[in-house]
Parts: structure tokens; C-alpha cells; sequence
């Protein structure tokens, strides 16, 4: 056969509507018309298969993945369940399986809980959005949720997170993303009598912060009214109420180390109500406190707003070292705090005062995650309120252990 170019191959007079490329060849010297059909390429083409299944094939949901409706050998369009929208109204809302692919529009103007639970299907993945004013915060239960540094709720209206499965029960979420606010359920409730939580493996403290409401109002002439952590059976952080030593008179908040003397807040005014959660925190000042001016010393705060305004005769001239604590009393035979303790922070480094204003947060506790806190003890929130152990969720890890009988309860700062 000659070579041609196939602008000099004659056509077919009258192609018949099967064929795809008429050619002519003269292999025998004889020019023959031939032709390339479709039913020749379908014959020679290599056998596919879908499901396990040859020949001709009928889709269903359960052989492409994402379809929310069947696509039949008729159809002529395919519905992805990738493409459905799902309308979340309410605060909360658990996934399931149903969910897988989907797009849920949360439109709640209060706080959005979105719980990824165990046992979703492999490969389970959507997308949520915050439609309205809520922050949706997406949870685990049973199920591990990671964002970047931390970082698991929504950004603001109109935000959009994808949930990315990267294991069994595991999760990682990307997008519009900020902090979770936090989400506060439990505080713990001491009797006064015996009660109090211990925890090992302190250090020295260059900030403390917690919320309290005592059972009876405190105030500089109401007495010994416990105390608040515990360095050994000689030394008072935090004690509360007055005639608490002889170095302060109308004490309220007292800080004092043994055999030195320390700082307060002294009022014959003022008081820690029983009616009402207080925000109570210390802040190492290594230059010139509010409560030694001139001189180093902690600064009290009450409430956000820094009230320390006394000295002692011989004050401490570095921040106190704690190995073990004991948080609601003295010692383990003295000084119990009568009232409900909630959300305690422990610093190992120096804190600022803006960073008192985000633990107070205008009245409701702040989530201390920005804060790097050396032990942060969320009093039965990572712990469902129940058994005695308290979680650290602080970097260093160590858990509080509750002590004769503290209870829990969802009365909390609000």
C-alpha cells in the first residue's frame, strides 16, 4: 500500500451513520473501501466493570459513594448527596451517618454544639457553617477533634469548617476557624468541714485565678473563712476572711507564706458575696506592685479589678514555689473553704494584667487556652461530673484528686 496523506483517501459516497472514520487501503493492490465503526471499537475495546458487574449496568446509591439518589441506566442526571443542605436551627446537634457529605447550615443566634460521635461510617466527611450569630463549636464524643493551634469553633457569620476524617474515630477541622468559647457545665461544691482537692507536681506560681461562691458572705469581720490553696500547714494563698494573722487588720484576701510576711486586701467595706460568683486571682509584680509599691510583690484582683493594698513588715521577694497543693484548705486538717470552686488556672510564668481581664472575661470565665496555663483544672467539665479525679487540661498535667467527699454541681459562674 502506497503511502497517502488522508486528504488524498477517498470517501465513502454515503456514509452509513455507525461509521466514525471511513478510510480506503488497497493492501491487494485493489482499492477497498473499509471502514472504522462503533460496533468494531465496542468489540475491541477492554471489558470495564462496576460492582463486580459486566455488560450492561445499572447504578445504584451503593456503587458510586456521595449519591443521594439512585442513577439507573435511564437517568440522565445524578443527585450527590454531596449537594444537600440541611437547616440546623437549634443550639445542639449530634452527626450521624445520614449526615456524611452534607453541607448543615447552623442558624441559632445562642451558642451551636456540634458533636462528631464514634463509630461514623470510614471516610465520613461534611461541611458546617455558622448562618446566623452562634458560634458553632464541634466536639467529640468518643471521637477525637483537632484545629490548627487549637482552634475549633467558628470565626463568625458565615464562617464555613470541614470535617476531615485522618483515622478511626478521628478527626481534623479546617476553615473559618477561632478558640471555642468555653463551655462550662460543672463547679465543685466543698462541705468545710474536711473536704478539698489535691494536686503534685507544682511549681513556682506567677499567677493563680479562680471563681468562688462561698456558702456564707465574707467579709473582714466574719473570721477564718478557709482558704484557697494550700502550700504546707503554715503558709496561707488565698486566705479569706479576717483575723487570718496578726500582720493585716479587716483582711478580706490574704497572702502569706511561712515565717514572712505578705500582701492583702483589706476593707471594712467590701465582701465576697454567697449570693453571687467572684472572680479572685494573684499576679506575681517583680517590680512594683499594687500591694508593695516600689517593690515586688503579688497583686490581688477581685473581679477583673486589682484591689491588693497591703504589705507586710518583711514581704517574700520571689514568687512562692508549690511541689504539692491543696485547693480549698490550709492543710489537710485545718482552714476548709465552705463553697462552690470553679475553673482554677495555675501559671508557672509571668502573666500580665491584660491577661487577668481575659480570665475574668466581663463576669463569665474565659477560655484560658491563649494563656498557656502551667494547670488549668475545669472542675468536672473534662470529667463528665463524676469520680474523683479532676482533669489537667494546663501543660502540665497534673490532675487534682477530690478528697472526702467534694460533689459536683451545675451551679456556675454565668
Amino acid at each position: 500500500m502506497a503511502t497517502k496523506k488522508i486528504t488524498e483517501l477517498s470517501n465513502l459516497a454515503t456514509p452509513v451513520g455507525a461509521d466514525i472514520l471511513p478510510i480506503v487501503d488497497d493492501v491487494a493492490g485493489t482499492a477497498t473501501t473499509k471502514k472504522v465503526t462503533a460496533t468494531n471499537l465496542m468489540t475491541l475495546a477492554p471489558v470495564q466493570s462496576v460492582a463486580g458487574r459486566t455488560g450492561t449496568v445499572t447504578l445504584s446509591n451503593t456503587d458510586i459513594s456521595g449519591l443521594g439518589t439512585a442513577a439507573t441506566s435511564e437517568s440522565t442526571e445524578f443527585s450527590p448527596a454531596f449537594f444537600s443542605i440541611v437547616s440546623e436551627t437549634t443550639t445542639a446537634r449530634t452527626l450521624s451517618d445520614s449526615d456524611n457529605g452534607k453541607v448543615i447550615v447552623c442558624s441559632n443566634a445562642g451558642q451551636v454544639i456540634v458533636t462528631i460521635p464514634s463509630g461514623l461510617t470510614s471516610g465520613f466527611n461534611c461541611t458546617i457553617t455558622q448562618g446566623g450569630a452562634g458560634t458553632v463549636t464541634i466536639v467529640g464524643s468518643g471521637a477525637s477533634i483537632n484545629g490548627f493551634n487549637n482552634k475549633t469553633a467558628t470565626a463568625g457569620q458565615y464562617a464555613v469548617v470541614n470535617v476531615i476524617p485522618v483515622g478511626t474515630n478521628a478527626y481534623y477541622v479546617d476553615g473559618d476557624l477561632t478558640f471555642a468559647p468555653l463551655i462550662n457545665t460543672y463547679s465543685v461544691d466543698f462541705d468545710g468541714t474536711n473536704d478539698y482537692m489535691s494536686i503534685s507536681g507544682l511549681t513556682s506560681c506567677y499567677a493563680f485565678s479562680c471563681w468562688i461562691k462561698p456558702d456564707s458572705t465574707i467579709t473582714s469581720s466574719s473570721g477564718n473563712a478557709g482558704n484557697l490553696l494550700g502550700q504546707n500547714s503554715t503558709a496561707w494563698f488565698g486566705a479569706l476572711g479576717g483575723n487570718i494573722t496578726g500582720d493585716f487588720t479587716d483582711e478580706i484576701i490574704t497572702i502569706r507564706p511561712s515565717s514572712q510576711t505578705g500582701f492583702a486586701y483589706t476593707s471594712n467595706t467590701d465582701s465576697i458575696p454567697s449570693s453571687a460568683w467572684t472572680h479572685i486571682a494573684f499576679r506575681w509584680e517583680a517590680t512594683n506592685s499594687q500591694t508593695n509599691p516600689g517593690g515586688a510583690g503579688y497583686d490581688i484582683f477581685k473581679n477583673g479589678t486589682k484591689v491588693g493594698n497591703a504589705v507586710g513588715t518583711s514581704p517574700i521577694t520571689s514568687p512562692i514555689t508549690f511541689s504539692t497543693a491543696l485547693l480549698g484548705a490550709r492543710q489537710t486538717s485545718a482552714y476548709f473553704f465552705s463553697g462552690k470552686i470553679d475553673e482554677v488556672g495555675f501559671w508557672s510564668s509571668t502573666v500580665t494584667e491584660a491577661d487577668i481581664t481575659t480570665m475574668y472575661n466581663g463576669g463569665v470565665p474565659g477560655n484560658l487556652t491563649t494563656l498557656n496555663p502551667f494547670g488549668w483544672w475545669r472542675m468536672g467539665d473534662d470529667d463528665g461530673g463524676t469520680g474523683t479525679t479532676i482533669t489537667d487540661q494546663g501543660s502540665g498535667g497534673n490532675d487534682g484528686t477530690l478528697t472526702n467527699g467534694p460533689t459536683f454541681s451545675t451551679d456556675i459562674p454565668s
